[in-house]
């Protein structure tokens, strides 16, 4: 009969027993036996693996060398910069007109202010001459009064240009920001990141702008009520202008452009507007009385100047290069067009006096008519011109507005 012990195994258990596992006996001396040379860890030569071959990569997936991280760092500053130039384009608006001119747009409004400034000099220098000419014909007394009435209203033409001058060059130039830019800017995932960047040195380009405004001091606050602005808009004012620089207050950027817009922005609005009537009323009425060309030109040149600068005063800012191309140019056009309204004003008496005598005629009234109606003639034409000088005058004032607004909508 066969034992258990028979079938002793190393490592093979049997009944009641676990696998033993196999024992060294070390040589005598205690010295350990020298490690094989299979046992060492392989000497792997650049680009072998454990496998014994050098690893497949695709060509495209290999490491970038110094020359490609040159190339995508070149991309990456291209890309940035027509971001940025995008962004430029949607935050800022042109409030010239010109937009659409693109490149050319300068060019041409500095062509036209040229153009306009020559044309305004020779009919002046014309007009000048003819009434030197006729007040050498009048009587020396008449000559002294004439003389020196001229003299005095040139100095108040040269007053009006010398002081808008001095305030539009001390004002900081104005950089329009646009509201529905913003919020466009906003929704373009690849722009996200630059909208936001825009957005806070818009915020903060405005918030210079309320801080620099001018509603602190008595001398101040006493401008604004001259140019038309209340004590209480003026309250108001600096009450919106602390809710403004509260940074906690708006929970958006585009909110607070809003409340900055229909809240402080919308109260200079509606002064600029009553100013820009102010001066509309006064050169309809000069304009209409006025017996002469050069009289007619002047005045318009006059009340021009005066509402610029009350304007810009009251907006804190002036126009750009292009902007003031065009004001320019489009107030030496008013002012020579004031000054050709004597020969449209005989046009317009002969057709008031048909008018009237027709009219008079159709009712049964005779002969004694027809000095009446000489004397409507010439003073609806009179009116008619003054009232013409007027609309230009308006629409020039809100042009001029335009342009001055720190922000718009649009």
């Amino acid at each position: 009969m066969k034992s258990d012990d028979d079938d002793f195994r190393i490592g093979v258990p049997g009944m009641g027993r676990a696998a033993l596992a196999p024992t060294i006996t070390p040589p005598l001396g205690g010295h350990q036996p020298p490690a094989r040379q299979d046992d060492a860890p392989p000497e792997l030569r650049p680009g072998e693996t454990e496998l014994g071959r050098p690893p497949q990569v695709p060509s495209d997936l290999a490491p970038l060398s110094a020359d490609e991280f040159a190339s995508l760092r070149l991309l990456d500053d291209e890309q940035a910069a027509r971001d940025i130039a995008e962004a430029e384009l949607l935050l800022t608006s042109d409030p010239t007109g010109l937009g659409w001119l693109g490149w050319f747009g300068s060019p041409l409004a500095f062509a036209f202010l040229l153009g306009m400034t020559g044309v305004i000099g020779i009919f002046l220098f014309n007009q000048t001459a003819a009434l030197l000419q006729a007040l050498a014909a009048q009587p020396e007394w008449a000559q002294y009064v004439g003389y020196t009435g001229l003299a005095i209203f040139g100095a108040c033409v040269l007053y009006s240009f010398i002081r808008f001058m001095y305030i539009y060059v001390r004002l900081r130039e104005n950089r329009q920001l646009r509201v529905k830019g913003i919020k466009e800017l906003s929704n373009r995932t690849r722009l996200r990141w630059l909208a936001a960047a825009k957005s806070n040195e818009a915020r903060m380009q405005i918030e210079t702008y309320l801080k620099t405004y001018p509603i602190d001091t008595a001398k101040d606050r006493k401008a604004l009520v001259t140019l038309g602005l209340t004590d209480e808009a003026i309250s108001r004012l600096k009450t919106v202008r602390v809710e403004l620089l509260d940074h906690d207050k708006f929970a958006s950027t585009e909110q607070w452009f809003s409340r900055f817009r229909d809240a402080f922005q919308s109260i200079i609005d509606e002064a600029a507007d009553r100013r820009t009537k102010y001066w509309a009323s006064r050169i309809w009425v000069v304009t209409a009385v006025a017996p002469n060309a050069v009289i007619d030109s002047g005045a318009a040149l006059f009340y021009t100047f005066s509402m610029l600068s009350d304007l810009c005063q009251l907006y804190n800012l002036r126009a750009g290069r292009t902007g003031t191309a065009v004001l320019m140019g489009r107030t030496f056009f008013n002012a020579y067009l004031a000054g050709q309204g004597t020969e449209w004003e005989k046009l317009a008496e002969d057709q008031y006096d048909q008018l009237f005598n027709e009219a008079m005629n159709a009712v049964g009234v005779g002969v004694s008519a027809n000095v009446v109606g000489k004397i409507v003639g010439k003073v609806g034409a009179k009116v008619t011109t003054g009232y013409l000088n007027r609309v230009l005058l308006i629409r020039l004032g809100r042009y001029a507005s335009r342009l001055l607004r720190p922000v718009t909508k649009d």
